[in-house]
């Protein structure tokens, strides 16, 4: 990937913002210290993604149908370079999160920072599993996942298609087959083929306007919003996309999930003191949520699981209400 002044800036500010959600939220220091590893593993693998071949033609015809633009196409995806950012971000699940040895702060230049990349004595960590620990919990199943792939047992093409198509009976099924955490192995197969998506949903914003699309779902790869954003001045609304990044706009008073256009069953919650920049729109017809940030500029998409994670405790809130993603 060819670095710019402009790509360097918003990697510093998005490595700032880590540092800040370390020190402010550090309940999050695990899964900040697994986004800090592994964001530039994606940079990287996004910058080899092949493009996809669809027709600007194709593409305005498939958004007017209601079609999002990936379905039905033969996508180029390397299986065997995914299957390895596979491997390896399973390999930052054992690292991340064990204790490290003491060290003296070192005065950074660049943003990326990796700690010891050192796998645990599978021994001690078989203990501290037993003993409840959480940590040794997750790095465990980390293992088992890797090793189920690393010996071809795990089907990821099978995983990844399953994923496209909503087909989450088929990743649990595979998962209890082999004793393995199914939620676990979503997370990592879902960002595992985050580069693939994010670079071919750049490409196809190059081809067609996504403002024809009307739907709450994503455009582009058909997932459900990750967040909304209120942007600029005008204060549009906009849903973006935790898979792929894609950004387009929707109507403010519309539940991205079932459509309800009714301003009483329609609602708010704010946390005091955030009120400015956060908030949470509900829907009393089906009692889902989404998640609400105010921002001038759009975030950018590495950003948008950050921010997922920065404001996780308006999730809390929404679920002890009774409200669903």
């Amino acid at each position: 990937m060819i670095q710019t002044p402009a790509i360097d800036r918003q990697k510093a500010a998005l490595f700032a913002r880590l540092d800040v959600l370390s020190q402010q939220k550090p309940e999050l220091a695990e899964p900040l210290a697994f986004y800090r590893a592994t964001l530039p593993l994606l940079n990287e693998a996004q910058a080899q993604v092949e493009p996809v071949e669809l027709p600007a033609e194709v593409a305005r015809q498939k958004l007017a149908a209601g079609l999002p633009l990936l379905l039905g196409e033969d996508l180029p995806l390397a299986p065997e370079a995914t299957r390895d950012l596979f491997i390896r971000l399973c390999g930052i699940v054992e690292t991340v999160g064990l204790p490290q040895q003491a060290a003296p702060p070192q005065k950074k230049t660049w943003p990326f920072f990796f700690g010891p990349k050192r796998r645990p004595d599978p021994a001690q960590l078989l203990e501290q599993a037993h003993a409840g620990n959480e940590t040794a919990l997750r790095t465990a199943a980390a293992q088992q996942i890797r090793q189920a792939v690393e010996q071809r047992q795990l089907d990821l093409l099978a995983v990844w298609s399953a994923l496209a198509t909503g087909d989450g009976q088929l990743v649990d099924g595979q998962s209890h087959d082999l004793k393995l955490d199914a939620n676990l192995v979503r997370t990592l197969a879902q960002n595992s083929l985050k580069p693939a998506l994010r670079a071919w949903a750049a490409d196809l914003k190059e081809k067609v306007d996504l403002a024809i699309w009307r739907r709450g779902s994503c455009p582009v790869c058909g997932s459900p919003p990750t967040l909304a954003e209120i942007q600029g001045k005008e204060g549009a609304r906009h849903l973006r996309c935790g898979m792929c990044g894609a950004d387009w706009g929707y109507p403010r008073l519309k539940c991205a999930t079932c459509t309800n256009q009714n301003h009483k069953s329609l609602g708010y919650i704010t946390v005091e003191g955030e009120e400015e920049k956060y908030s949470i729109q509900t829907c009393q017809v089906c009692h889902n949520y989404l998640k609400v940030i105010v921002t001038f500029e759009p975030t950018p998409v590495d950003m948008l699981a950050i921010e997922d994670l920065a404001t996780l405790h308006l999730d809390l809130i929404a679920n002890e209400r009774g409200y669903s993603h």
